[in-house]
């Protein structure tokens, strides 16, 4: 369906019946995402461990430099918003442009679990912390290990991508 498609619609064929509770109404999407009122209990745990966090945080006295703390966590915001998350969105339109539908779940964890690994193993495979006079503290060859994971994760995403087109493909 083209944006020009959606534009001309006026109610949500998905949300037609909305005596589902979890249905939202298109003429009122930001309020209707807030009924039922038990969805407001899902909100308290995250909101509690957000409030012992900062609390914690702010009175750790000496034990937590601020400034340290800081630097990392707006450096990883910006980090996140001005590099992570245009590459995931550029992936997401090459792929909707060159792959099969059926295809595309896979590519995506495919995409998901690698970018994790690679976030993980970067401190290693860049070797931060390594000692010349102690050899076993990073011994292995990270770099490595991490392109082998990594092909290896592709391999099986190729194939469930594989799978999934030509399912989609018999009638």
């Amino acid at each position: 369906m083209s944006l020009a498609d959606e534009a001309g619609r006026t109610v949500d064929d998905r949300a037609a019946g909305l005596d589902d509770p979890y249905a939202s109404d298109p003429r009122r999407p930001a309020s209707s995402a807030l009924t039922p009122w038990w969805r407001w209990l899902f909100l308290l745990p995250g909101l509690a461990a957000v409030l012992y966090g900062a609390h914690g945080l702010l009175t750790a006295g000496s034990r937590v430099p601020l400034g340290s703390w800081l630097t990392w966590f707006l450096g990883s915001a910006l980090l996140h918003d001005l590099v992570l998350a245009p590459v995931w969105v550029g992936l997401g339109w090459l792929s909707a442009r060159l792959l099969p539908r059926a295809a595309r779940p896979a590519v995506v964890v495919g995409a998901a679990v690698t970018g994790a690994l690679t976030l993980v193993a970067l401190p290693f495979v860049l070797g931060f912390g390594a000692d010349p006079a102690n050899d076993s503290f990073l011994p292995r060859a990270y770099g490595r290990d991490l392109l082998l994971v990594a092909l290896a994760v592709w391999v099986v995403a190729a194939g469930w991508a594989l799978v999934a087109v030509r399912r989609s493909r018999v009638p």
